[in-house]
């Protein structure tokens, strides 16, 4: 079986931007000095938030990814969908911790991690429909 070294690549960039993000909220963490929640901070909130939503995207998008490598998609799909993805991330996350509204960023990051995912899955299922 050959190594995923594409999903490996995005999946050290996603890591590297996780780590990032989880610093931006310690240190907006540090500066008003509170530990649980967001006391009321709206700073802590939104940095908080752009943590919290590439968490819960990115675990996901990488299994995808991974899974497209591996079942012989093409090595740039692979790349078009994971470094959209990444640029998505990046781009969501500057605009939601910017503002708590609606900004470009935030639209920009959110139709990129969609179609990235939305384009992986449909992929997986047509390489793996021909297999069942």
């Amino acid at each position: 079986m050959a190594v995923p070294v594409i999903s490996a690549f995005y999946g050290g960039l996603l890591g590297v931007l996780a780590v990032v993000l989880a610093v931006l909220v310690i240190n907006q963490r540090q500066r008003t000095r509170i530990g649980i929640g967001d006391g009321g901070d709206q700073r802590l909130a939104l940095a908080g938030r752009a943590f919290g939503n590439f968490i819960e995207y990115a675990p996901l998008a990488l299994v995808l990814f991974v899974l497209l490598e591996l079942c012989g998609g093409p090595r740039l799909a692979v790349h078009l969908c994971a470094g959209g993805f990444v640029v998505g991330r990046i781009a969501h996350a500057f605009g939601i911790s910017r503002s708590s509204g609606t900004s470009v960023g935030r639209f920009v990051g959110t139709i990129l991690t969609f179609l990235s995912m939305l384009v992986a899955a449909i992929w997986l299922i047509v390489l793996t429909a021909r297999q069942l």
